[in-house]
């Protein structure tokens, strides 16, 4: 069996750029995602915008636990 030169030679390049341009695209497409994603997503919206969530402590206390679970399942959510 032969052995080439240039072909180790070759893959071991074809190696090494597939793998930085793996991580430049990771940090590319990282870049990319934290420029997107808002800076404070759970802060209090402004303007006419309403927040749609309410914590537990202000929700209405009239189910109890065993009845909000019940609720859960009987509308299939």
């Amino acid at each position: 069996m032969i052995i080439s030169i240039r072909k180790i030679g070759s893959l071991i390049r074809f190696i090494s750029v597939f793998a930085v341009l793996t991580m430049f695209f990771y940090i590319v497409l990282g870049w990319v995602g934290d420029w997107m994603t808002p800076v404070d997503p759970y802060r209090t919206p402004t303007g006419q915008a309403i927040k749609a969530f309410r914590p537990e402590s202000t929700m209405d206390s009239r189910y109890s636990p065993a009845e909000r679970l019940r609720l859960y399942y009987w509308y299939g959510e």
